[in-house]
């Protein structure tokens, strides 16, 4: 019995002990690490709430973390399979460089796979010349699409991240970059290539050309792997300091990590994925609306009733700990009554509120058809005239003034007739 009683206790103080480690990793995955950036952004990959920030808006150089930009303005201008004769000055270029040459003929995604995995600057100056011409006129469109996704205290002065004054974004700013090159199909797969060789274009003595990819925490033999790093890219130059900016994804969660002027290496790539596990650990993204759901009606009149249904999906980020927000919508109800309307069509732009604070906008559809035509706007002007009573009387007296009007002048009509028909006597 003794011995039994000995048994149940051991099991009982180990099994303690496992959920005590348990439970104790994960308050450990939870805290939120020191960050070794002068700039920070952590921020929800779907809804672009900022999960935490450090000088979010403080301008820094960015180094190569420039070619996710890069990336995505030759994505949207040219096609992947458009080929690209390697100009004069592309190999002159400082800092790293997969070694092309001039005359040498590349596909746009095989200069893609050196812009983003050996963050290639000739690659960059290669792309940017077959985009724009030049790197100041590629510059330009780099810096609308920075203003185009609200990346305000960007400017772009080349497509590398070469040190170059008045070069320069935050950690806000490059977030959001990496936030719309996270959703870019393209950009994932060749941000997420692990190796490519360049088959058909060998360096001049024989020996091979590869592409690796050099993502600090994606490559797995990297000593700042993280296993849940999605796609990113890493930079630095000595008036840059290091620069790194990811997207990480867990489930149906996806964080965006900007970091800006970190001095200290190994610091700062060691505790980015800690960073991550604490948004993971802390936060949720949650839908509060689907598309096509009923979110209020518009009564046309007594007899119909338009639904009117949310467009798109509505996602909101919140703590863990927190329950579920409940939500309002406000919109200018306009009158819409008079109109030819079908389904589907943007009828209104609402605001959602939480806790008394607009929080987004969303469009609202019609979800049903409403015909209008001349027979139902004759129909509804009638309707409407003898809803008020006074209309009514109106017409009646209206009636009454017009059938004297016609018996007087019936009857006038009348006299001269006799008059006319009398004889003459003299």
């Amino acid at each position: 019995m003794k011995n039994l009683f000995k048994r149940i206790l051991l099991s009982t103080l180990l099994i303690s002990s496992i959920f005590t480690s348990i439970n104790f990793s994960k308050v450990k995955a939870s805290e939120l690490p020191p960050i070794y950036s002068e700039g920070a952004v952590l921020m929800d990959g779907r809804t672009g709430k900022i999960l935490y920030s450090k000088n979010e808006h403080t301008q820094y150089e960015p180094a190569s973390t420039t070619k996710v930009m890069t990336a995505l303005v030759v994505l949207e201008n040219v096609k992947l399979t458009d080929k690209v004769t390697v100009g004069e000055n592309p190999p002159l270029v400082d800092g790293s460089a997969i070694g092309i040459q001039k005359g040498e003929v590349y596909t746009v995604e095989e200069l893609m796979l050196g812009l983003l995995l050996e963050s290639g600057n000739d690659c960059a100056e290669a792309l940017a010349e077959y985009v724009s011409g030049s790197n100041q006129e590629f510059a330009k469109l780099m810096n609308a699409k920075a203003k185009e996704l609200g990346a305000l205290n960007t400017n772009f002065k080349n497509p590398s991240g070469l040190h170059e004054d008045g070069h320069v974004t935050t950690a806000y700013d490059l977030a959001l970059i990496m936030k719309a090159a996270a959703h870019n199909e393209d950009f994932v797969r060749i941000a997420k290539t692990e190796s490519y060789k360049y088959v058909n274009q060998p360096f001049s003595d024989g020996s091979e050309k590869w592409a690796t990819n050099r993502n600090q925490l994606f490559n797995e033999y990297s000593p700042y792997f993280y296993s849940n790093t999605y796609c990113g890219k890493n930079g630095y130059t000595p008036e840059a300091n290091h620069s790194y900016t990811a997207a990480a994804a867990k489930g149906d969660q996806m964080l965006i990590g900007a970091f800006v002027n970190a001095t200290d290496k190994d610091s700062f790539y060691t505790n980015i994925g800690p960073l991550f596990d604490y948004g993971f650990d802390n936060f949720e993204t949650i839908k509060l609306i689907s598309a096509n759901e009923t979110l209020d009606t518009y009564k046309i009149n007594d007899a119909i009733t338009l639904p009117l249904l949310a467009k798109n999906d509505f996602y909101y980020t919140k703590a863990k700990s927190e329950e579920a927000p409940k939500y309002s919508i406000e919109y200018d109800k306009s009158d819409i009554s008079k109109k030819d309307i079908k389904l589907n069509d943007i009828l209104f732009k609402a605001k959602i509120n939480i806790d008394g604070k607009t929080v987004s906008t969303i469009d609202l559809i019609s979800g049903a058809n409403r015909e209008y035509n001349s027979k139902i706007k004759l129909k509804e002007t009638i309707s409407e005239f003898t809803k008020k009573p006074s209309n009514i009387i109106y017409t009646v007296i209206l009636i009454f003034i017009c059938l004297v009007f016609l018996r007087l002048t019936f009857l006038s009509i009348k006299r001269r007739r006799v008059r006319r028909k009398r004889p003459r006597f003299k």
